[in-house]
């Protein structure tokens, strides 16, 4: 099977594995400190949800190419960084829809609690794991969260739309 990394191009053994090619594959890419991100074997797409155990243990005679595409980590971080972005603005504009709901005296409990899950998943990146503020520093898009979760808590309908308002929405916009 013929196999390419970006412009790097060899022959396999013909008694190798799936699993054992991509192994090579994935070492060949780090050695030059990028990650491999795209993979087609023959004309197929594969994602890793197409790779277990049985696909692994294929062998490559089976197959006529491989195709790898790998990218720098720096670039994926800018990347994601980007989309990340992309993300704040979504979340601020359905935010000022749910605040408009909030507002008006109408808590919509469910659509808060989902809204709520997208902006933990978008904290988790900014974040990272630990959500503690740090001395110095004004308090964090996680402080406010709990701040608005213990609002309510409390059913005060007020003072959780104000801190959308005034301390989670404007730090989306950024």
């Amino acid at each position: 099977m013929r196999v390419k990394l970006d412009q790097e191009e060899w022959e396999s053994c013909e008694q190798a594995t799936l699993g054992e090619v991509l192994v090579e594959i994935s070492d060949r890419a780090h050695a030059r400190s990028r990650l491999v991100t795209r993979l087609r074997l023959d004309q197929r797409e594969i994602t890793d949800r197409d790779i277990d155990e049985g696909f692994l243990s294929e062998p490559v005679s089976r197959y006529e190419r491989l195709t790898a595409l790998s990218q720098s980590v720096r670039d994926i971080e800018h990347d994601a960084w980007i989309a990340a972005g992309r993300y704040a603005k979504f979340l601020h504009k359905e935010g000022l829809t749910l605040l408009e709901t909030w507002r008006a005296g109408i808590p919509r409990e469910q659509a808060m609690n989902e809204w709520l899950g997208r902006l933990a998943d978008y904290l988790e990146f900014i974040e990272g794991r630990s959500a503690s503020c740090q001395a110095g520093r004004p308090p964090s898009l996680s402080f406010w969260i709990q701040e608005l979760l213990a609002a309510r808590e409390r059913s005060d309908v007020v003072l959780t739309a104000d801190l959308l308002e005034y301390e989670i929405l404007p730090r989306l916009e950024g």
